[in-house]
């Protein structure tokens, strides 16, 4: 994966922990920086046996800053994550707001995948 010419992740990208294995393939969440200096988080799904395909990758954000504490600190307009796990089906994403604050977002990983297959399946169709 690198950078898109267009969209929230233009800039840079990297890796926001270590992948998960899922049956669906690798769970990754990654960071990606806008030309504005803006960084915020995204998921990509890569194949299990390739994990060099992407199969999924996030139009989107799926956390931005928006809170006061991500917005304002000592480096503003930051979400940066170096950790994730998943503990009773819900995946934690531990994550530093404006590189001032410890914070934690969590999503039912059922809905997760539920979210991705939609846009995967949907962009297979359209080709």
């Amino acid at each position: 994966m690198k950078p898109r010419v267009k969209g929230w992740d233009n800039w840079k990208i990297g890796i926001a922990g270590a992948p998960i294995k899922i049956n669906e393939g690798w769970l990754v969440v990654y960071h990606g920086v806008s030309v504005e200096r803006m960084y915020s988080l995204g998921i990509a799904m890569l194949d299990g046996d390739q994990p060099e395909q992407v199969l999924y990758r996030s139009k989107e954000q799926v956390l931005a800053p928006k809170e006061d504490y991500e917005r304002f600190g000592k480096v503003p307009n930051v979400v940066f994550s170096c950790g994730n796990v998943i503990l009773d089906n819900r995946l934690f994403v531990y994550y530093g707001g404006a590189d001032s604050v410890l914070c934690v977002a969590t999503i039912n990983l059922d809905e997760l995948l539920s979210f991705i297959s939609i846009f995967y399946f949907s962009a297979l169709i359209m080709w």
